[in-house]
């Protein structure tokens, strides 16, 4: 999935954005399926253009609790500052002011597009769990596949003396002030 720099225009915008998830390793890696789809709200201004972006796809992730796969969807709103340069090359820049969805990048003469894979990934693993651990019922079962889980009792509690400290009084030490 890409922004197209030449579809930012003069004035403010709203561009459907659609990909598909296979086709973008990274989100692949973390689970996401299918078609991605998203617009983008472009505002321009003389030096720059901000970019409010909404992409939703769907993500299937182990159960934490019953291992299970879990499919849902999923939604993730970043912003981006685009910036042209004089010089050749895409550069994305960071700086202490950002906020965890708002991205920097400056574009040079030779960009047509800006890909996105990486800034949707990292906005997945920041706002979503990946190993999630649904809640149980008042039964004690999985809320999303219905197992009973796995609840341990209380450990039993005794003057039981750890086996490893039996084997350090052999030692015996005889220079020790309180030595009987």
């Amino acid at each position: 999935m890409v922004l197209s720099l030449n579809s930012l225009g003069a004035e403010p915008a709203e561009i459907q954005l659609l990909g598909r998830s296979e086709e973008l390793p990274e989100l692949l890696e973390l689970g996401c399926s299918g078609p991605l789809t998203g617009t983008a709200k472009t505002i321009p201004t003389p030096d720059h253009t901000f970019v409010e972006l909404a992409i939703r796809g769907s993500i299937t992730l182990d159960c934490g609790r019953c291992l299970d796969k879990l499919t849902g969807v999923f939604e993730v709103r970043p912003k981006l500052l685009v910036e042209k340069k004089d010089e050749k090359g895409l550069e994305w820049v960071e700086h202490d002011g950002q906020g965890v969805d708002d991205y920097l990048v400056r574009a040079g003469l030779d960009v047509d597009d800006i890909p996105l894979e990486h800034l949707i990934a990292e906005q997945i693993m920041l706002n979503y769990n990946l190993s999630p651990l649904p809640t149980l019922d008042d039964t004690g079962r999985c809320m999303q596949c219905g197992r009973t889980s796995f609840l341990p009792g209380s450990p039993a509690k005794g003057n039981r003396v750890d086996p490893r400290w039996d084997k350090l009084r052999g030692l015996g030490l005889s220079n020790a002030p309180d030595a009987a």
